[in-house]
């Protein structure tokens, strides 16, 4: 009887840890005001894309950060079967950029490929991570606010 109270904790710090690791607390000046994942993640990033990105992730999570300010960021995360097919997933987008989106830009930030583009009154960074694919959405036009955030994403979201 004493072993399923400590699976139950142990599998609760399991998926706090999974969470810290995705997204921290505190992303430049902004909070974590909200966490979304599985079924409702995965919707809400296909809602995102038309049937030719085909986009189907099997694991997603969506964060969204704000400040007192009005500054927003919405970060968007996906889960890819190997490091390689992350990347293949990034250069579709590449390829599918139109309509909406500038032409993508690409910068390189603490040695992974990151890519910039502008649509939707918002300013996009996408990357593949490992074998994640990751896409942050910044409110704030202001080019040194974006690069500090940015970097600071590189950095500290997805492990």
């Amino acid at each position: 009887m004493a072993v399923i109270p400590i699976i139950v904790i142990a599998s609760l710090f399991l998926l706090y840890m999974s969470e810290e690791t995705l997204f921290p607390d505190k992303l430049g000046d902004m909070e974590l005001k909200l966490h979304r994942e599985g079924d409702v993640a995965i919707r809400e990033i296909q809602g995102s894309h038309s049937a030719k990105d085909n986009v189907n992730p099997g694991e997603a999570h969506v964060a969204r950060y704000r400040n007192s300010a009005g500054n927003r960021a919405t970060v968007s995360l996906t889960v890819a079967e190997t490091n390689q097919r992350a990347v293949e997933i990034v250069e579709n987008m590449n390829r599918g950029m139109g309509g909406m989106f500038s032409k993508p830009e690409t910068l390189e930030i603490n040695g992974l490929k990151v890519y910039y583009t502008e649509g939707g009154s918002e300013y996009h960074y996408y990357y593949p991570k490992n074998n994640l694919v990751i896409w942050v959405a910044i409110s704030n036009p202001d080019k040194t606010y974006q690069s500090r955030l940015v970097i600071e994403a590189v950095k500290n979201i997805g492990g």
